[in-house]
Order: C-alpha cells, then structure tokens, then sequence
C-alpha cells in the first residue's frame, strides 16, 4: 500500500528547505504578467518572491498556503494536472515541485505545460533523482514490496525529461542537484550529514536526491530573405527563399537545355 506523503517529517523538511530557498532564487528573476505552481501548494509557495501580476497555486483539490502572501495568490482547483484552465501560449511561468514525480502520466503533464506556456516563457521542474542514495533505498523499498512516500511512482531520470523537453522543443536554461545526506528520521543524524552538501556537490554532482531544471520553451518559424531589387528596371520583387549555389547552377542549366 502506498504511504501518505510525509513532507513534515525530519527529510520532508529537508528537502522543503532546499527546495525553497532555490525556487526563491529563480523565480525573482522570471518576469511577465502570468505565473502559476501547480501542486504541492500545501507544503512550498514556489512564487513567493515572484512578481508577476497574476499568480495562481493549481491543486487537485483544495489549494492553500501555510504560510507566505497567500492572499496575493489565487487558488484554482482542478480535476486533474493533464487538463489546465488557461488559454494556449498565455503563461510566463509554470513551477512544477514534483508534479510529475506525483502523476501516474507525467508526459501528459508536461505537454499540457508546454501547451499553456507561452513563447520564450520558463518552465521550472522538480523532482527526485532515481541515481542517489535516496534513490537507491526506494529501488530496494520496491523491490521488498514497500512503496515509498518519496516515490510513489517511478521516478524520471534527469536524461529522460530532457529528451521530453527536446520533443517539446524546449531549451534547457539551467539546472542543479541538491540534498545529498542520507534519507534519515534523526535530526541529530542528518546534522552530522551536512557535510556532504559541499562534498556531494564537488565530487558527485549528479547524485543529489533531489533535481531542479528550469526550461524555455522555443518557437521558431520559417523568415523569408529581403526583397531583392531589380537594378535595371529598378522594380522590387517579393521575398523569395535563398537559393545555394548548386540549385542556381542547376536551375540555369535546366532553362538552357529547355530554351535553346
């Protein structure tokens, strides 16, 4: 049976606390007039220091904050992530804290994202990374027949999201990995842990429990070379599409051989 999500336990709140602080650094420089987090509006307010016009906290179900300008912020319910109450190409910035790792189809997720995201707006995501030591003991949890609270489905490896973002057409800005200290229940434990924050993220970047990646979403379209001016009869032409030197060269010798 899969287990409650215990975020206010002694990791829950260490990971919260990571988590925060970077959400609180990307987001004060993402700006527009649209933002919107969707899930875990309970535990984290990813667009505290945000400062676009509209804000909204999208929940299945009820969405508040504990804490923070929730006021400022307007609270949206939904029946499910894959289906999102905004127009296409309409929204500056989506934060998504674990929201796939929680959908039991994160691609569908993250294509209704693209959807409502607009042109050159940012995507920031969050989730677990399999390839850690929190990763490993939810591996051996599975294998024994334990889900666990921290992967209640199969987590989405860092490569594999961004071969989605790439089929999406969306440019990886940046990314970080963060919470390299062994999953434990013990404050005290987890203190004498804090060493392999600096450590992990020297030696072992990619092996931090946690991942955050922010993207841009790219639309690119087809441009027409300048018009090109006829100096003998000074008329101007319409935009016409570059020809290379072989397609010329081709081109003229296929109108010889038609007209002699």
């Amino acid at each position: 049976m899969t287990q409650k999500m215990d975020w206010n336990g002694t990791a829950g709140r260490y990971i919260t606390a990571w988590e925060t602080q970077l959400l609180n650094q990307w987001v004060a420089d993402a700006f527009g007039f649209y933002a919107a987090q969707l899930g875990h509006t309970t535990r984290i307010n990813a667009l505290l220091e945000n400062r676009c016009a509209e804000r909204w906290a999208i929940e299945v179900g009820e969405a508040h904050f504990q804490e923070g300008d929730s006021e400022e912020i307007k609270s949206v319910e939904v029946g499910d992530f894959t289906v999102l109450p905004f127009a296409s190409d309409s929204m500056d910035l989506l934060v998504l804290p674990h929201t796939l790792d929680d959908h039991p189809e994160p691609h569908a997720v993250l294509r209704e994202a693209y959807r409502v995201l607009r042109p050159e707006g940012r995507m920031i995501i969050l989730g677990f990374n399999p390839f850690s030591l929190w990763g490993a003991k939810a591996m051996f949890r599975r294998w024994r027949g334990q889900p666990w609270w921290a992967y209640r489905h199969q987590a989405i490896h860092i490569r594999r999201l961004k071969d989605w973002l790439q089929l999406l057409n969306c440019d990886v800005a940046q990314g970080k990995f963060g919470c390299y200290a062994p999953c434990t229940a013990s404050e005290k434990r987890l203190s004498r842990s804090a060493w392999l924050e600096d450590a992990g993220d020297r030696w072992w970047g990619m092996a931090g429990a946690v991942y955050a990646m922010m993207a841009v979403k790219r639309v690119y379209s087809p441009t027409l070379v300048g018009l090109i001016n006829d100096k003998k009869t000074n008329s101007r032409w319409a935009a016409q599409p570059a020809l290379n030197k072989a397609t010329q060269t081709a081109t003229e010798k296929l109108t010889q051989n038609t007209h002699p």
